[in-house]
């Protein structure tokens, strides 16, 4: 009689065993990668790759990434169960650059979905904390001021020392100071970041004024 319900509660462990073990092999793996490719419009310099950087970093789900400021993209690799590319192509755009996930080429996905929209120059004016010129690399790597919209900046011309501005070049916001660069067009004065943009503006400043729908 002893061995006879020694075997039934072996019998009955063996069909708990069974029981859970599908349950066991259908949890999802937590080794499940997927990539995506972001296009991001603004980056100017390595600063502002840095700062995408950062962002991707702190971004749920991403596992690794790889910004280029030459192509305008970032290269991401994340857990599909945590996080997708529209997710985290919103999460970039929070620093400022618009951020939108890359047609793929004969790819049957909507990659257009979840798009955040392209820097627009509506009537050939741009919006003041856009870049003229997404490849010009002229800005001291970050360290000329705070990227995108902010409430804190004024619009130029008209600005005055200690208060925040747009740089008409890199659209970075910064304060300005007795000791910032500055430009003379017409009897009204332009601050700008940097030297680089400094450069940038002399060498292209019928075409930023028209840009920046400057009336000086």
């Amino acid at each position: 009689m002893k061995h006879r319900i020694q075997s039934r509660s072996l019998i009955l462990a063996l069909l708990v065993l069974l029981a859970v073990a599908p349950i066991v092999s259908a949890a999802p793996s937590s080794t499940t990668r997927e990539k995506a490719t972001l296009t991001i419009k603004g980056m100017s310099c390595d600063g502002c790759v840095a700062t995408v950087k950062r962002m991707l970093k702190r971004t749920l789900g991403v596992i690794v990434y790889e910004v280029s400021l030459e192509r305008g993209e970032a290269d991401v690799t994340y857990d599909p169960g945590r996080t997708n590319p529209k997710k985290i192509a919103e999460s970039v755009s929070e620093t400022g650059f618009a951020a939108f996930v890359k047609e793929s080429a004969g790819s049957g996905k909507g990659s257009s979905t979840g798009r955040t929209p392209e820097p627009s120059v509506e009537g050939g004016r741009l919006e003041p904390w856009e870049p003229v010129d997404v490849a010009f690399r002229g800005c001291s790597d970050g360290g000329c001021g705070i990227r995108g919209r902010n409430a804190r900046a004024v619009v130029q011309p008209g600005a005055r020392p200690g208060q925040y501005v747009y740089c008409p070049v890199s659209g970075a916001v910064f304060q300005i100071k007795d000791s910032t660069l500055q430009v003379d067009v017409h009897g009204k004065t332009l601050y700008l970041c940097c030297s680089g943009c400094a450069r940038y503006f002399a060498e292209n400043r019928d075409q930023i004024l028209a840009l920046r729908a400057l009336s000086l």
